[in-house]
């Protein structure tokens, strides 16, 4: 009897070993909210609207040490709406991020899924970043609001000497209607911090990219109609950003541009955006933050004022106020916010109340 017990207690032993050298995390987000806006599509509204200063989601992180520097790890998370129970992302489990991947603290990390193109980061460099979607371009041309590409490999590197860079490739098969690139596409960035500096450029490049070409405000896009709640496919689309950030002991300065080229049946154009702004800490549970933006495309111009108030009542735990004023100009342009419907005049307001909480 003693050898199979002796077996037993070893087999144990090893069984405890692999499971204290792996983990499983459960996080997510909820954010909800009451919108105003001043004018949507020719009228005044005040709706619910979740996900908007931070994206509901509802995931799991996993980590295994595979020793010698090296780990396995993945992630699965969905996105959802606090106001309906519904799934996001089209319905889908795990909508905004699916992947596994190797990673090594000498040679950096690889991973394989569904996710995020490297264009996320410019997120950090996005003045008022917790005022939320408001802030990002009319019909978020360049995708600094974060979107994922299917059927996707990425390497990152580690850091050295302030410095990290990666490259990404997704390949266009079986892409459906849930993607944001129904043909190939590629990312990649630079990235460098020192001290209280930090910068990132960023390239993403497209084939086959649908996008909301209505939201923008303007009747026609590339030389053909769109309708504002419609897919608009372009051939092909190309974004260039470069950010910057320089912390101020409780203040934050930070600068965003973004160059968007969209190609369809041998027409181009390009939208540019700038944002400039900043955060202030005025104490550690209170957060002030403005910016101004200006954004280009064809003839078509828009000037965007965003402004917002954030109160910390824990580490988990915010509520928050933020407004937006934006004013377009160019005959047939309307103001269009981000998440709102085009204005019917040139201009376009909105306020927003809301909690948010983190998990």
């Amino acid at each position: 009897m003693r050898r199979p017990i002796a077996a037993l207690l070893l087999l144990a032993g090893i069984t405890h070993q692999v499971y204290a050298q792996s983990t499983v995390t459960l996080f997510g987000s909820i954010d909800n909210g009451i919108t105003y806006v001043n004018n949507y599509g020719g009228h005044s509204v005040v709706k619910m609207q979740d996900g908007v200063n931070k994206a509901n989601a509802l995931g799991f992180l996993g980590s295994e040490d595979l020793g010698g520097g090296m780990r396995a790890f993945f992630k699965l998370e969905n996105g959802f709406n606090a106001n309906t129970g519904a799934l996001g992302q089209g319905g889908l489990m795990f909508g905004k991020q699916a992947y596994v991947g190797l990673g090594h603290r000498t040679f950096g990390e690889i991973t394989l899924g569904r996710q995020y193109d490297f264009t996320v980061l410019l997120e950090r460099y996005l003045p008022c970043l917790n005022c939320g979607l408001y802030g990002v371009q009319n019909a978020d041309f360049d995708r600094v609001s974060g979107e994922r590409l299917n059927n996707a490999v990425q390497y990152s590197t580690p850091v050295v000497a302030g410095f990290k860079a990666g490259a990404m490739y997704a390949f266009g098969q079986n892409a459906g209607a849930s993607s944001t690139n129904l043909g190939r596409a590629i990312s990649a960035n630079v990235q460098y911090t020192y001290g209280p500096f930090s910068a990132a450029v960023v390239l993403t490049d497209i084939n086959q990219a649908p996008t909301f070409a209505g939201l923008l405000g303007t009747p026609t896009v590339l030389g053909q109609r769109v309708a504002p709640t419609a897919l608009f496919v372009v051939d092909k689309q190309r974004i260039l950003g470069i950010g910057a950030s320089y912390a101020f002991a409780s203040v934050t300065a930070l600068a965003l541009y973004t160059n968007t080229r969209l190609e369809l049946a041998g027409r181009s154009s390009t939208d540019q955006v700038l944002h400039i702004g900043g955060d202030w800490h005025v104490r550690p549970d209170l957060v002030l933050a403005a910016k101004l933006s200006f954004d280009r495309f064809e003839d078509s111009r828009w000037y965007t004022a965003t402004a917002g108030l954030d109160y910390l009542l824990s580490k988990r735990t915010d509520v928050y106020i933020d407004l937006d004023a934006q004013k377009a100009s160019s005959p047939g342009t309307v103001a269009s916010i981000a998440l709102t419907a085009p204005s019917s005049t040139s201009r376009q307001f909105v306020s927003r109340i809301g909690v948010r909480h983190l998990f």
